[in-house]
């Protein structure tokens, strides 16, 4: 039971400090688009800096100007879109056995076509020991956290395998939708040179089967907190010969000029630089010098996208980025489901909505396999943790 008297006073301690962040974000938006000039001048400085060293924030680069805005390409009146999304039951070591549920739900909507959506969700009953468990170095571990989310995001990749073969129109344009990030990469590594890192295992056959049939398959991520593009901006301000700001001793001075902007997001910059429609330059994390037959399979870049509510970043393989034709397709399919969803994609609202699983779900879920048990004469005894959180004596 949360007491709201006794936490009343933190609360406004929040408040206030939310008030001097916000003021202090306002001072430094000033210099956001000073920086963008001074880049704009001598963009090889800021590669040479940050090519200095590896130990350093992960940095981004554009292709082309950074300060690049295209407008909304020509109307698409008929377009498929098609979009998944995925929700869990976890594994409960209180309840009377140990097992979990992936539920998928799917999306495809025709617009002009005529053809009716799809619009289901498909769920996934795991209880196995090899579904359970993972083999660690030493021991072995129950299946629970990012081990299950990534279980979960490879389960969507190939619902959205299928739903490319299966459902799409011959000779209509189509856009495949993914709610979040592609990318699958390592924070340990290189900021600067291990382009690798910023790849999509799980949707390897998707990119495949969407390239091959031109289609672009792209994650799109509402409210991004990403700041790739100002920390390229913030090596403009770095003052040490090399850039190595682990063992930096400006790294905790805050009024060292590489403070100036740090703290802004991406979408600040893009709120001043984007028009409602247009989209930014596209852009790959690292340093974007290597030749593309150097790239990793499926290189994962992104761009920002004004929809009008928000700054939106949208995330796609570099066969849709590099490609003229699916980059503007997918630019305004993902404009367009954002309008037509007041603010957020209307394919990805409907696959939330069918593949989140409730409260009361889940607690019907656990109801229906306790009789199940007591039918079959099985053990179905939960842990006294458990049955307290149920019942209460007082």
């Amino acid at each position: 039971m949360l007491d709201l008297s006794k936490i009343s006073l933190q609360l406004m301690e929040m408040v206030w400090a939310q008030q001097q962040e916000i003021q202090r974000i306002k001072e430094k938006k000033s210099c956001l688009m000073e920086a963008v000039g001074h880049f704009r001048e001598k963009p090889q400085d800021y590669i040479e800096k940050i090519d200095s060293d590896s130990r350093h924030f992960f940095v981004a680069f554009p292709k082309g100007r950074l300060d690049d805005a295209f407008p909304l390409p020509q109307p698409i009146p008929v377009y498929t879109v098609m979009a998944v999304d995925g929700s869990q039951i976890d594994v409960d070591t209180h309840e009377i056995v140990l097992c979990y549920v992936l539920n998928i739900g799917r999306v495809v909507l025709h617009y002009g076509t005529g053809d009716p959506p799809l619009m289901d969700s498909l769920p996934y009953l795991y209880y196995r020991d090899e579904d359970l468990y993972k083999q660690g170095e030493l021991e072995v571990f129950l299946l629970r956290g990012e081990d299950l989310a990534e279980k979960r995001a490879a389960m969507e990749a190939q619902h959205l395998k299928d739903l490319i073969l299966n459902q799409r129109k011959e000779g209509v344009p189509a856009v495949v939708l993914v709610d979040g990030t592609l990318v699958s990469w390592d924070k340990a590594a290189s900021a600067k040179k291990d382009i690798g890192g910023f790849t999509a295992p799980h949707f390897k056959d998707v990119f495949k089967i969407g390239q091959n049939l031109g289609i672009p398959v792209a994650g799109y991520i509402s409210g991004s907190r990403t700041s790739l593009v100002i920390n390229t901006l913030r090596a403009g301000d770095c003052t040490q010969p090399v850039m190595n700001c682990v063992s930096c001793e400006c790294r905790n001075d805050v009024t060292a000029p590489c403070h100036r902007l740090e703290g802004l997001r991406d979408t600040t910059l893009f709120a001043h630089i984007l028009k409602p429609g247009e989209r930014s330059a596209c852009f790959y994390g690292g340093i974007n010098t290597l030749p593309r037959s150097e790239w990793p399979l499926y290189r994962i870049g992104f761009f920002y996208l004004n929809v009008g509510s928000e700054i939106a970043r949208v995330e796609a393989p570099d066969y849709v980025l590099e490609n003229d034709h699916l980059l503007n397709l997918l630019h305004w399919a993902v404009y367009d489901q954002a309008q037509k969803g007041m603010g957020y994609p209307i394919a990805l609202q409907e696959a939330h909505h069918f593949a989140v699983i409730k409260g009361e779900e889940r607690e019907a879920f656990y109801r229906l396999v306790e009789g199940q048990f007591v039918r079959r004469g099985l053990p179905s005894r939960i842990t006294n943790k458990e049955l307290r959180k149920r019942t209460r004596i007082f």
